[in-house]
C-alpha cells in the first residue's frame, strides 16, 4: 500500500493555476520552504534552481518542493509558463515524501492534468464535502507522482507504459460494447498497429488472446443480462449471436452451464 494513501494533508489557502506575467520571477534563494508545494508546468519553457542544482523547465515537469527547500525559477517572456500550484503540509511521518525526487516528468498515459483541475475547481467552489474531495485528490496526484517515479527508473519503461495504455484502451472498447463485432482489422487500427502486432501485443499485455477476450467479454455481458430477466433468445439477439443455438454452446463452452440456468 502506497504511503500517500494513509497520509494526513493538510491543505491551505495557496492553490491555483496561473501564467505566470512577463517579469515574473522566484527567488527564496534566503528563504526555505515552510511547507509543500505540489507545482506542474502545463507549457512554457523557464528554469528553476532547486537547493544549487538547475533544472530546465518543460510541459508535464511536475516538481514537488519540501519544507528546507531553497528555490529560484525564471521564465522565457516570449514562452510564459503556465503552472498549477498547491500548497500543503502533513501531519506525522514525512519520510516517504521525503524519498522521492523533487522533480518528475509525467506521461500523459497517467490522465493527471483533469485531476489538477478538478483540485482547482472543488477548491474554489467550495461546495459540500469539497475539502475532504480535495484531500482525496492530492492524494491521487502524489500516487501517480510515485508511480511516475517508479516507473522513471526502468529504462525504455515510458514505451511500454503507452502501448499498455493503448491496449488498456482496446480492452475497454470491447468491453463497452461486447455485442459488436469486433474484428482484429479494425482493432489493430484503432491501435495504430499491424493486426498481426497487435495480436502478439494484447496477448502479452492482457495474457490471453483477442480472440477469446471479446468471447469472455460478451459472455460476461450475457450473464449479466440473463439475470435482469432476459431471455435466451432475447440475449443472443442483443449481443449479435448468429444463431441461438450457437449462442447456448459458446456460453456452456465457456461457463460450463446452459444460459437458461442463469435466469433468475
Amino acid at each position: 500500500m502506497s504511503f500517500f494513501t494513509s497520509q494526513e494533508l493538510i491543505l491551505n489557502d495557496y492553490f491555483g493555476k496561473v501564467i505566470c506575467e512577463p517579469n515574473w520571477k522566484w527567488s527564496r534563494e534566503n528563504e526555505p520552504f515552510d511547507d509543500y508545494d505540489f507545482w506542474y508546468v502545463w507549457n512554457g519553457e523557464g528554469e528553476v534552481i532547486l537547493n544549487g542544482t538547475s533544472h530546465q523547465v518543460r510541459q508535464r515537469d511536475c516538481f514537488l518542493f519540501r519544507p528546507g527547500d531553497f528555490t529560484s525559477a525564471r521564465h522565457n517572456p516570449q514562452r510564459p509558463l503556465t503552472v498549477t500550484y498547491i500548497h500543503f503540509s502533513t501531519k506525522g511521518d514525512s519520510t516517504s515524501l521525503y524519498s522521492l525526487p523533487s522533480l518528475v516528468n509525467f506521461d500523459p498515459s497517467e490522465f493527471h492534468e483533469p485531476y489538477l483541475n478538478r483540485f482547482i475547481d472543488v477548491k474554489m467552489n467550495q461546495a459540500y464535502g469539497h475539502e475532504e474531495e480535495a484531500k482525496m485528490l492530492l492524494k491521487l496526484l502524489l500516487l501517480l507522482f510515485e508511480r511516475q517515479t517508479l516507473a522513471n527508473q526502468t529504462p525504455g519503461d515510458s514505451a511500454r507504459r503507452s502501448i499498455n495504455r493503448v491496449m488498456l484502451d482496446i480492452a475497454a472498447h470491447i468491453q463497452q460494447d461486447p455485442g459488436r463485432q469486433h474484428s482484429i482489422n479494425d482493432l489493430a487500427k484503432l491501435a495504430h498497429l499491424s493486426p498481426r502486432y497487435f495480436s502478439l501485443k494484447f496477448k502479452d499485455i492482457m495474457g490471453q488472446t483477442i480472440e477469446s477476450f471479446i468471447i469472455e467479454k460478451r459472455i460476461e455481458r450475457a450473464t449479466y443480462l440473463l439475470k435482469l430477466g432476459m431471455n435466451v433468445g432475447e440475449v443472443s439477439e442483443a449481443l449479435g449471436y448468429r444463431s441461438i443455438y450457437f449462442f447456448s454452446r459458446q456460453y456452456k463452452k465457456v461457463t460450463g452451464m446452459n444460459p437458461s440456468m442463469m435466469r433468475s
